[in-house]
């Protein structure tokens, strides 16, 4: 019976498991002679692969649902917070961001409209590009603009990494949000989409976030220089984060 995919998850030895909207998971390995399925070594071929049919045998034997349902990554949920993918609409939102001087006092200042326009750009092309990226966020209780977060590729000290990040408007300051945002990303990060590192950074005078990276368990590497500031890099790899959680 064919049953669409609804996600992707990683297995105990790291091979790729779609879970499927009947419930049941379907290995999708790449490596022959199992399958060539190419797609599968990528987030942006397995994110391209949500909605797609595979044959279903379980289904077939009439065996109950083992897998949990599985959202999308281009919008989840947290206790508090929703979050979708940026998209063309979503200008005037992160225009009431950039335009903040509180909220980008730590993020280089304000931004002018049409360099809001050009990040917006940027954030729909990174999405396309790689199958993830940032997300708008909302209040669920109320509707109301929250702030920005997810991950998104980034040169900082010299190389090319992927970052965990996190902004938020005043009124959502100080209640554990950035905490809440920041530990579903790195479920989405790790499990979801199977990458090794995430990098989170933050100014030296920052204590606040600082704070947020130490509690969801990114451990201090180096200060390096960015965009002109000193800057604090922290690093979590996928096995440091799955011990942590034992």
């Amino acid at each position: 019976m064919d049953q669409a995919i609804t996600g992707f998850r990683l297995d105990e030895v790291d091979d790729w498991v779609a879970v499927l909207v009947c419930g049941h998971g379907q290995h999708v390995r790449h490596d022959p002679p199992l399958s060539n399925r190419p797609w599968v070594g990528t987030p942006q071929g397995r994110q391209a692969k949500i909605g797609w049919t595979l044959n279903c045998v379980r289904c077939d034997r009439g065996e109950p649902p083992t897998e949990k349902p599985m959202e999308s990554i281009e919008k989840i949920t947290t206790e508090r917070l929703s979050a979708e993918r940026f998209r063309p609409e979503h200008y005037d939102l992160l225009c009431q961001i950039h335009r903040n001087p509180f909220v980008m006092a730590t993020l280089g200042g304000v931004r002018s409209d049409e360099t809001t326009r050009q990040n917006l750009q940027d954030y729909i092309a990174h999405w396309e590009t790689n199958g993830f990226g940032l997300w708008l966020l909302r209040d669920r209780a109320s509707g109301a603009l929250a702030g920005r977060a997810g991950l998104k590729g980034i040169e900082i000290g010299g190389n090319w990494e992927i970052e965990l990040g996190y902004t938020f408007l005043q009124p959502y300051w100080g209640r554990g949000l950035a905490t809440e945002i920041a530990a579903a990303s790195l479920e989405v990060g790790f499990e979801r989409l199977g990458l090794e590192q995430l990098v989170c950074f933050t100014l030296t005078t920052n204590m606040a976030s600082k704070r947020v990276m130490e509690k969801v368990g990114f451990l201090f590497e180096r200060e390096v220089v960015h965009m002109g500031a000193a800057t604090l890099l922290y690093r979590l790899s996928r096995d440091e984060y799955r011990g942590s959680r034992v």
